[in-house]
């Protein structure tokens, strides 16, 4: 059967066949489920999950298990396109690639295409969610996510940051960085500003629509990566930086996977600001000066770590008849290759800092609870991964998350107002470590 990397659910009746149901989706690698937990004592089998959603409602059909059946029910018939589960198992994943990871470690089936491309499909049939054809319609009236005036975007320049008219280098602030947390913006230009890296910003940014990939409006979001790898491509800039996640995931791998083209094609290369900053690091720029006394923990957010490789567009065959073989061989996205050491570089770099991991980390992390917009309609799903993240902090004493993404950053900061912790007591960006600590 011919098949194509791209979010048409129709090429994924494979993935709906031959899931076994293996439960590598639920938990993480196996050598991450048996021990003790050094706070609580206790076996740390409720730290073995990596599907948020799945451990929330517990029954197989809120994961990617329950989900590829469901799936395959609609390809043979057995379930109607309305049947209301379908819709709820769909748009309550957070869309974190957990699961893809771990069912690529034995069968290498396409599980994230495949759960997406179910959203599309369902937006496509008219089963949208209401809460993200709000927030949609907001971002394509004022051109962000926060339905604020676009006059203020850029409000968080202090007279102290230095902005160029024209660089090589071009900051992406994301919706979330100028309007919400202008403190992740500041932080990140003066990172640029101390290493003498000129940059400039686009006239009139506009919201990356992440949030229109991740609840399936395809449509929408063809729509918004144009009109913004257009005006990235007139400003001529050589290399583009992001502080949020999601605006480094859509920019760098979202844009090409929807535009049909590689990452490598775009014009311009999209790094993460602790990618670009530990490059700087290395080259002598960027040097730690204060010391920080401090026992932190690293959270990988999944848009800067496992769904972060870059997009390599692919077509052939799918051969039923030879064990399902691709022909002709392509490389597959495992999540190992995502943006993991570049910010622990940079935090063990300060001196007096403590790094510890937590039991899940790098392409194994737990979710934070903000994506795939199950925040915005499910919000108690949300709420629950941030505050389980958040006791797995706790469980090895860390005084501080430092997390490279806006979202996860909100996402943990609101747990911290929920759940009561022995020592976590702050959550920050890199970027706002790096400015605090770091000197040109």
């Amino acid at each position: 059967m011919s098949f194509k990397l791209d979010l048409n659910i129709e090429n994924y009746f494979w993935e709906s066949r031959c899931c076994m149901g293996c439960a590598m989706c639920k938990y993480g690698d196996w050598i991450y489920a048996p021990g003790i937990a050094p706070k609580s004592k206790k076996f740390i089998h409720d730290f073995a999950w990596v599907c948020p959603e799945w451990q929330w409602g517990k029954f197989d059909n809120w994961g990617a298990t329950g989900r590829t059946r469901l799936i395959n029910a609609l390809f043979v018939g057995d379930l109607p396109w309305d049947e209301p589960l379908i819709h709820e198992a769909a748009f309550r994943c957070f869309s974190c690639g957990a699961c893809d990871v771990g069912c690529k470690r034995n069968l290498d089936l396409e599980i994230l295409l495949m759960n997406q491309s179910l959203k599309v499909a369902l937006v496509e049939r008219g089963f949208a969610r209401p809460e993200h054809k709000g927030i949609i319609a907001r971002i394509e009236k004022s051109g962000n996510y926060y339905g604020m005036d676009q006059k203020i975007r850029k409000d968080w320049i202090t007279d102290d940051i230095k902005v160029e008219d024209k660089a090589d280098v071009l900051f992406f602030v994301g919706c979330w960085a100028s309007y919400k947390y202008p403190e992740v913006a500041q932080a990140t230009a003066r990172i640029l500003n101390k290493a003498g890296v000129p940059f400039m910003l686009l006239d009139e940014e506009r919201c990356c629509g992440s949030l229109m990939y991740e609840t399936g409006h395809l449509r929408e979001f063809r729509i918004a990566a144009r009109a913004t790898l257009e005006k990235i491509r007139q400003s001529g800039a050589k290399t583009v930086v992001c502080a949020c996640g999601y605006c480094y995931k859509a920019l760098k791998v979202e844009y090409p996977k929807v535009l049909d083209m590689a990452t490598s094609d775009l014009g311009f290369e999209v790094v993460h600001i602790a990618e670009f900053a530990d490059k700087l690091r290395q080259e002598g720029k960027l040097s730690p000066k204060e010391e920080l006394k401090m026992r932190v923990t690293y959270h990988d957010a999944c848009s800067v770590g496992r769904l972060s490789e870059p997009w390599i567009p692919w077509e052939g065959i799918r051969d039923a008849e030879d064990w399902g073989k691709l022909k002709p061989p392509r490389q597959f996205r495992r999540g190992t290759n995502g943006c993991y050491e570049p910010p622990r570089n940079l935090i063990k770099a300060i001196p007096g800092i403590e790094l510890v991991e937590m039991f899940r980390h790098h392409h194994n992390a737990y979710h934070s609870g903000e994506g795939g917009g199950v925040l915005e309609a499910y919000p108690e799903t949300a709420h629950f991964a941030a505050d389980w993240r958040l006791r797995e902090a706790d469980e090895f004493g860390a005084e501080a998350i430092i997390t490279p993404d806006v979202h996860s950053l909100h996402m943990l900061k609101g747990a911290l107002e929920r759940v009561e912790t022995d020592t976590v007591g702050k959550v920050y960006h890199i970027a706002e470590i790096v400015d605090e600590t770091y000197s040109g």
